[in-house]
């Protein structure tokens, strides 16, 4: 019979005898008599044995294995199949300094569709949206069967991600070429403070949008922007003590027959003084994820 590893066997030691267990005050007894005394002091005044140098510079190696091997990883793999959750852009409160949120960033080279958060939304149809443009006039998404209409939301005065966002989309209009013409984009007001029409809102002012006519800007009355807002998703939270107010980031593509196809995840650093920024390279790459969707909805296509 072998014996198991780690188990005693119950065969006596060559050339020796079986001898009775200890009992556990003899055992305890046994262990007091034979254990040296300890000088505590001498022991602290010896300190520490040093660390023999091979093993710094194996645990060194070590590290900069596992870092390397984190990079690489998460270069190739990038965030397939991770989940996507809307960040919440907060506006920072008057006479208190506003509080950084961290970003939802995608990794390091995700697949374009994972980087803009995209998820397709099936074929319902879109909620109407019937409210007023920067210029006063009335703005039905019913009336733009045929184009592919790209839906997002910020405020008036562009002091939440809006500056990142409207970049974004900037740029995608740029990049659609031939396409452009059959594509519009409208920024839905989340302002529940400042909901009148103004002609040169800084929300498209400060994004370089106000000269482009695809853009529109839309408010209406906090009844009509309220409805849209539930109808869209977007919470808009104001707090009762200040003007400080939130609103989650959401953008949505709708095809040329009116109907809710996907959506997109938008996303930016808030620094130390509220304002949101993100690296000229995720801009741009954002606006091409907007423009490929975009395109990919349009007529021709």
């Amino acid at each position: 019979m072998t014996d198991t590893p780690g188990t005693p066997s119950d065969a006596p030691p060559e050339g020796g005898s079986v001898q009775a267990p200890l009992s556990e005050a003899e055992r305890a007894a046994a262990l007091a008599g034979h254990r040296p005394a300890v000088d505590r002091s001498a022991a602290l005044r010896a300190g520490r044995a040093p660390v023999p140098r091979k093993v710094i510079v194996g645990m060194i190696a070590a590290f900069a294995v596992i870092g390397l091997g984190g990079v690489v990883a998460e270069h190739y793999v990038g965030n397939v199949g991770a989940v996507t959750s809307i960040p919440t852009t907060t506006l920072p409160t008057i006479g208190a300094p506003p509080t950084p949120t961290p970003p939802v960033t995608p990794q390091l080279g995700a697949p374009l569709d994972a980087f803009i958060g995209l998820k397709s939304l099936g074929t319902a149809s879109a909620p109407d949206l019937v409210l007023q443009d920067q210029a006063g006039r009335q703005w039905s998404l019913q009336d733009q069967t045929g184009k592919v209409v790209v839906v997002t939301f910020f405020n008036t005065g562009c002091n939440d991600i809006c500056p990142v966002l409207g970049a974004e989309l900037r740029q995608a209009g740029n990049l659609l070429g031939p396409a452009a013409p059959d594509v519009e984009f409208v920024v839905v007001n989340t302002d529940p403070n400042h909901t009148s029409v103004t002609a040169d809102p800084q929300a498209l002012s400060i994004t370089g949008l106000a000269s482009d006519p695809s853009v529109h800007f839309l408010t209406g009355t906090l009844r009509q922007l309220d409805a849209i807002w539930a109808a869209y998703g977007v919470q808009v939270t104001v707090s009762q003590t200040s003007t400080q107010l939130a609103h989650n980031d959401i953008l949505y593509f709708v095809d040329p027959q009116g109907r809710l196809r996907s959506e997109a995840v938008p996303f930016a650093n808030e620094n130390q003084r509220g304002g949101y920024l993100l690296p000229a390279a995720d801009v741009t790459r954002f606006a091409q994820g907007i423009a490929r969707t975009a395109d990919s909805l349009t007529p021709s296509r």
